[in-house]
């Protein structure tokens, strides 16, 4: 009986570990600046990531703007 508990502790703890690494969300991928061809930042710079294709901010979640080399 104390085998079939801790088989169902570990188990358990295996699945819910698995579940929080996950997250189950989609993650931007973040492009080093020299590598794309067209670049994206948050208006409002609170962030300093820089993505490869336009989508929303992961901390204001403002829709990303191309960025214009000067």
């Amino acid at each position: 009986m104390k085998k079939i508990t801790l088989l169902f502790f570990v188990l358990g703890t295996f699945t819910i570990s698995g579940i929080i690494a996950c997250g189950g969300e989609e993650k931007k991928q973040v492009v080093p600046a020299e590598v794309a061809k067209e670049q994206y930042q948050c208006p409002m710079k609170c962030t300093e990531e820089i993505y490869d294709k336009p989508g929303q901010c992961s901390v204001c979640g403002m829709e990303l703007e191309k960025i214009t080399k000067s």
